[in-house]
Parts: structure tokens; sequence; C-alpha cells
């Protein structure tokens, strides 16, 4: 979840330093719900993700399944999928605070009938239907952090 070229350029040195400025080096154990708001709140980041979203789910609304994996407190990506026309979406989140903080979200914005909030690692959990698309925000700065290459070979299953 690092910020790639033409977009950190884009957003000039004061962005760059305080999105670093949440990039958790040691893993997500001292991770606050301001983290989770500043990733919310960088519109390039998440409008990027938005039209991703849309554009694979063309033509499958009402079809489409999707998985959220890591969905965080504000269930973003499911929230996002769900909106684009998803048929269901499964969003898995392990941090069982944040698990809490994602169903009250998808609570409040009346989604609760397409999205099944998860709390739990997504390698142990067993859904009762294959996904469509798989989304993903894990965080951290390197590929590894969070478990990522597991997790994302598990999601292929």
């Amino acid at each position: 979840a690092t910020c790639f070229p033409p977009s950190c350029l884009a957003a000039g040195p004061a962005r760059i330093r305080s999105f670093r400025s949440v990039i958790a080096e040691d893993g997500l154990e001292d991770w606050k719900f301001k983290d989770y708001e500043a990733m919310r709140d960088d519109k390039p980041r998440t409008s990027g993700f938005e039209s991703a979203i849309r554009q694979r789910l063309t033509g499958l609304e009402g079809q489409a399944v999707v998985v959220d994996i890591g969905t965080g407190p504000f269930a973003l990506l499911a929230v996002m999928a769900a909106r684009a026309g998803a048929k269901s979406v499964y969003a898995i989140e392990i941090n069982p605070d944040a698990a809490a903080s994602a169903k009250k979200t998808v609570q409040e914005l009346g989604l609760q009938s397409t999205v099944k909030v998860i709390e739990g690692d997504s390698t142990k959990v067993e859904l009762p239907e294959k996904a469509d698309l798989v989304v993903s925000e894990l965080i951290g700065s390197i590929a590894t952090q969070e478990g990522v290459g597991p997790i994302i070979t598990d999601a292929r299953r």
C-alpha cells in the first residue's frame, strides 16, 4: 500500500510525508483508527480502487460474488463492490475491533443484505460460493508485511 508515481509526484512532498507517517514498518499491532482514516481519505488512492472495481463489475451487476480480504473498519472496498452491483460481498477481517466497526458501517449504509462481514483469518474461512473477484487493500510497506503472499495464494482456491 505504497504510493507509486505518477500519483506521488502529483501529490507533492507534503502529502508524501504525511502518507509515509502512517506506514507501519513492524506490522499491524500498532495501527490506529486514524491510520485507516488516512487511507480512506486519500482520494486519489480510493478513487482508483473504486474505478477498478466498477470497471471489473460492469456487465456483471446482480451476478458477481466479491471477496474483500482485510476489509478494515470501514469495509471500504466491500461497500464499493456492493454499490457497483455485486450480488454478494464477503468482507473478511481478522482484527475483532475492525470487524465490529465494519459490521456497523455496513448496517448504517443499509448494505447488510449484500455485504456479509466475517471476522476471521481469510485462509481459514470457508465461503458458501466461489468469488468472481477478490479485492484487498492489505496494508504495509513491503509485500510480505501482512503475509500477503500466502493470503493471496489462498484466495485463489
